[in-house]
């Protein structure tokens, strides 16, 4: 007799698939020596000197936190129990040993439909590591040593005599973004070798993530700052209004 709410026949259990086309997963397995490969999403851990990575995005959007948890038991169960999906899914900060693995939580109370809302969790085992993010993070992979953009040589593209200097040219936007974001734009990073390698290089690329959300919100306030200078009473009572709450992912209406 099963528990309520469980369903006793496995064959109308709900298919694994049935997400695919919202959550998107990514797996590696590395080799302990600075190789690494992708690699089926089993969720088995590594062997030996091999260790895993099994990384969930989940969708921006309006939906529930229960939501996001059918989602992580859609691609998570098994081999994941409840508690390891509530651990990764929920709200607030937390840090804990759950079933023999280290898990934490970090996340920022806005909605989960807003640009700048933040949300990472981590399940890490001896041999695996797995990661949830909110929305897609950028330069998550990795490259060989040497073969990264801030390891060339730059040089300037010029109308007028060309590109005889050698070196390989770096567009002005790409010059903008390094310059505004402080990080290449390339997922650039080097080879784990071990699985505390991997939750700091997991950790370092997020507050790369958040920093740019910051920097892109400071762009965007200062946008305001400057609208507000040169618009009417209306519009900058409007503004403010935005400021307070419209990046928390309200609407606004002025009449």
């Amino acid at each position: 007799m099963g528990r309520e709410g469980v369903d006793d026949d496995p064959e109308i259990r709900p298919s694994r698939t049935r997400y695919s086309g919202l959550v998107r997963r990514k797996a590696y397995e590395f080799d302990g020596l600075g190789d690494y490969c992708d690699k089926e999403w089993d969720l088995v851990e590594g062997d030996g000197k091999k260790f895993c990575w099994y990384h969930v995005e989940l969708p921006k959007g309006n939906q529930k936190l229960s939501q996001s948890a059918q989602y992580l038991i859609d691609v998570l169960c098994p081999p994941l129990k409840l508690q390891d999906i509530l651990s990764l899914v929920s709200n607030g900060p937390y840090c804990a040993h759950v079933d023999g693995a280290l898990v934490f939580r970090v996340n920022s109370p806005a909605p989960p439909s807003s640009n700048f809302t933040f949300r990472l969790a981590a399940r890490v085992t001896q041999n695996s590591v797995i990661t949830v993010s909110l929305g897609r993070v950028p330069r998550l992979g990795f490259s060989p040593v040497g073969q990264s953009l801030l390891s060339e040589i730059p040089s300037v593209e010029s109308p007028k005599f060309g590109m005889d200097r050698g070196g390989i040219v770096i567009k002005e936007h790409v010059l903008d973004f390094l310059l505004t974001m402080n990080h290449s734009e390339e997922a650039d990073n080097p080879v784990p070798k071990s699985v505390s390698n991997l939750v700091v290089h997991i950790i370092d690329t997020h507050v790369d993530h958040l920093e740019d959300v910051v920097t892109k919100l400071e762009i965007e306030l200062d946008s305001v700052e400057v609208d507000l200078d040169k618009g009417t009473p209306r519009l900058r009572y409007a503004h403010v209004i935005y400021i307070c709450v419209g990046h928390r992912g309200a609407k606004l209406k002025v009449h």
